[in-house]
């Protein structure tokens, strides 16, 4: 019977210092050759995820920008879908003017944010685009796959999420990938989503998916997988909105590769029969 893992990757697959360990790529390599399918489910750029990919030297279905968009085992596009142009523009300006708050924007292949002059914690490692600022009027509001808000003022998130949630109900998809960063894309996808349309396509049933998050980005995808596990290090509110999902090891610590090898790897592991 088939089995597919899809793992979100900061705070999860990646190290503390968003890197891939030497142990994690031996780990997911040997669960390829056992025909065991890979999922990479994150909130960043396609183009990002494609370097991660091609880090762990693995095919592997991608759902990037919170599920915006889809990829195939070929790299191929399977689904795509953007901000309404509307939503888009009013998103863009929001906080525009506040300096306690940057708003990031993924456009097409584009990176670009607002020219607050502040530390944002965004940390841009393993990253393929280079950030260019955008001003008020000067940014197309088409093709805008995900807005994004950092910020250390965490209450100001917190507001802000009401705010747009209140404002645009199921128009919008409104989650924290970290308490630091608030991510919106269209309502109609998510990292769920994604696995949804994988598991039509590959005709395998949810139930045979594991899945591995630490972020609110990750609760849909984690609460419709067969199996389930959130890091340690995750945030609090996903721990207390799913408490009886099982709490594996850190990102520090090869929590997802430690726990996939107890699965799939270790001799007295059943998960085939």
């Amino acid at each position: 019977m088939n089995k597919i893992i899809a793992v979100d990757l900061d705070g999860t697959l990646l190290s503390p210092e968003n890197q891939i360990t030497e142990y994690t790529k031996k780990t997911i390599q040997l669960l390829i050759k056992k025909k065991i399918y890979f999922i990479l489910a994150s909130g960043r750029h396609h183009t990002d995820v494609m370097k991660i990919r091609d880090i762990l030297n693995i095919k592997s279905f991608m759902i990037t920008s919170n599920g915006a968009s889809v990829y195939d085992l070929d790299n191929k596009l399977i689904f795509d879908h953007h901000l309404d142009e509307d939503i888009s523009i009013n998103l863009c300006n929001i906080v525009y003017s506040d300096k306690d708050i940057i708003t990031q924007v993924y456009q097409n292949n584009k990176w670009y944010i607002n020219n607050n002059k502040i530390d944002n914690n965004f940390c841009p490692v393993l990253t393929n685009l280079k950030y260019e600022y955008f001003k008020l009027g000067s940014l197309k509001s088409s093709n805008i796959s995900k807005i994004f808000y950092t910020s250390k003022n965490i209450k100001k998130l917190y507001n802000l999420e009401k705010k747009i949630i209140n404002d645009y109900k199921n128009k919008v998809h409104v989650s924290f990938s970290v308490p630091g960063c608030l991510e919106v894309i269209s309502g109609k996808t998510s990292k769920g989503h994604g696995l949804q349309l994988i598991s039509h396509l590959l005709d395998i049933p949810l139930k045979n998916f594991f899945s591995f998050g630490d972020g609110m980005n990750d609760q849909e995808m984690l609460s419709i997988s067969g199996k389930a596990y959130i890091m340690k290090n995750a945030d609090k509110r996903l721990k207390d909105a799913l408490p009886h999902v099982e709490i594996i090891g850190s990102n520090n610590n090869n929590g997802v590769a430690v726990c996939l090898n107890k699965i799939f790897l270790e001799k007295k592991s059943n998960v085939f029969l």
